[in-house]
């Protein structure tokens, strides 16, 4: 999809997977596709298609890893189907959705060119969500989110973290290229994990470690080299718990217990918060007014990039890339250092999440805003609606929203915030 293209790069691991794009492609070409749970309504109409469970998973936007796949786009959130159970959490990548039920069973959707739906098969565009098959007696308690390009990860209810889809750059700090089912990673007592285009961070018994490509210093390790194992992040303050983990395109970023937030890697458009657009493979702390309490990394690919997060005081902030408006500042002009999101009067945001050129956030009542470009449907807003440089409200609550280039998905729960 637009904004996924990577930069040439020196002394890693080439892809090759001629073959098997092949497969997958005829395959795609000759299928029958079956757009019935991405159909084409709207928030209203999906709403009273809730389950009794008590929470229903909405996608819009596009989905796509070669290219935007059209004939799946929306508009508007639109119910998924084929989830057995509670959702409690949601992730997305790229191509793909994927959501986390009570009872620690994983369902996902989307393109699955390279088995990231875990279920064994490559079935391309797979709209109705799928099962994805663990080992049994697994029970997963955690989503990675955002996910990796084109692949999955989770974390069981002993620490173990489980890989699936596509590894081209070790990301998964596994041995194979594809794996269709989930395999597990060497690693142990896992507590926090995110993906994203060519890497993924673990929280593992305590220490903060890094797998797959390093070339913007996004393994945070001082280098620019690739790392088929897991490799450690380095220059985090000792002592001080990390509570949260975020990636985006060769981007990465913790947060710890004390408010302190600290990101590496790519830099172009001043993602990284610094005051500078200079790659860091080492890890740099944001300067922000207060402590922040949630914070979410976007972009796509070289030409965009862009953090926003939410402060101790209700804040919301943001920088990085501002081409569609992304920041929500009410104009285009990219900074490399924080800058105060226009939010609306009498609103204040709880939740905030970025895809590749838009940004996201759910407010005290449940309501989803977003910003941004909306050139694939990604605000959600309908066809009408262009970019937005100021947040606006979509028209549907949600307790959950994640989003990963241009595809979104949102979780409507039971429970709604006071």
């Amino acid at each position: 999809m637009p904004g996924t293209s990577r930069r040439p790069r020196t002394g890693l691991r080439r892809l090759t997977l001629p073959a098997l794009v092949s497969t997958v492609m005829a395959a795609v070409l000759t299928g029958t596709l079956v757009v019935g749970a991405f159909g084409s309504a709207g928030a209203t109409t999906a709403s009273r298609r809730a389950t009794t469970t008590g929470s229903t998973v909405y996608r819009w936007g596009v989905v796509g890893n070669r290219g935007a796949i059209s004939s799946l786009q929306l508009d508007r959130p639109s119910a998924i189907v084929g989830i057995s159970g509670k959702v409690v959490q949601i992730a997305t990548s790229n191509s793909d959705g994927y959501a986390l039920t009570s009872t620690g069973a994983v369902y996902g959707w989307g393109v699955n060119s390279y088995g990231e739906l875990g279920d064994g098969r490559l079935t391309p565009y797979e709209t109705k969500a799928v099962k994805v098959h663990f080992p049994a007696g697994v029970v997963v308690t955690a989503l990675a989110n955002p996910m990796p390009f084109d692949a999955g990860l989770a974390i069981d209810s002993g620490g173990h973290a489980w890989g699936w889809g596509l590894n081209a750059d070790d990301d998964l700090c596994l041995s194979g290229l594809v794996e269709a089912r989930p395999e597990r990673l060497p690693l142990s007592d896992v507590t926090l994990a995110t993906g994203a285009r060519t890497h993924a961070l673990f929280d593992s018994g305590g220490s903060l470690v890094a797998c797959g490509s390093g070339d913007a210093g996004e393994l945070g390790n001082g280098s620019t080299a690739p790392a088929r194992s897991p490799t450690a992040v380095v220059g985090l303050p000792g002592g001080v718990q990390i509570v949260s983990l975020t990636s985006s395109w060769e981007g990465s970023g913790a947060l710890l217990a004390n408010g302190d937030y600290y990101d590496w890697g790519y830099n172009a458009a001043g993602q990284l918060g610094d005051g500078s657009t200079t790659e860091r493979a080492l890890p740099v702390r944001v300067e922000l007014p207060r402590a922040v309490i949630q914070v979410f990394q976007g972009g796509s690919g070289p030409r965009n990039g862009q953090t926003i997060a939410i402060l101790a005081d209700g804040e919301t902030w943001a920088w990085g890339n501002d081409d569609r408006g992304q920041l929500g500042t009410g104009n285009r002009a990219s900074s490399d250092v924080p800058v105060r999101v226009h939010v609306p009067h009498g609103v204040t945001f709880v939740r905030a999440s970025s895809g590749g050129y838009a940004s996201y956030a759910i407010d005290r009542s449940g309501r989803l805003w977003a910003w941004g470009d909306n050139g694939r449907g990604q605000l959600g807003t309908g066809p009408a609606r262009r970019d937005a440089t100021i947040p606006v409200e979509v028209g549907i609550e949600l307790t959950q929203v994640s989003s990963t280039a241009q595809n979104v998905a949102g979780l409507e729960g039971s429970a709604r915030r006071s």
